[in-house]
């Protein structure tokens, strides 16, 4: 049979256990949280290539188009400048374009 003072150790031995329990329980949901936070952000950085693909399409082709005419014709660089320079202003217009379809598309 189990003396007082024993039953009292092993009474005070349980709630560290559990106090203990409880605080390896928290310490795992904030351990999760983190891991969650992380994946979440590595989650974005693998679909951000995916939201521009429809940009990359249309962009694709004209970039093929200015490489192909730039190697028929050797320019100098001011004359070269000039070109992106042009190319510039229908370009954001077709970003802008894109991003609002997305905006509309997301909402």
């Amino acid at each position: 049979m189990l003396g007082r003072q024993q039953i009292e150790q092993l009474r005070l031995q349980k709630q560290t256990l559990l106090v203990e329990s409880s605080l390896n329980r928290h310490a795992l949901i904030s351990e999760v949280g983190a891991l969650r936070s992380a994946f979440s952000s590595v989650s974005n950085a693998v679909l951000a290539p995916r939201r521009f693909a429809p940009l990359l399409l249309g962009l694709a082709p004209l970039a093929g188009f200015l490489a192909f005419r730039g190697v028929r014709r050797p320019a100098s660089l001011i004359a070269r400048v000039a070109k992106v320079v042009k190319w510039i202003g229908p370009a954001y217009t077709l970003w802008r374009s894109f991003s609002a379809g997305r905006k509309q598309a997301s909402e």
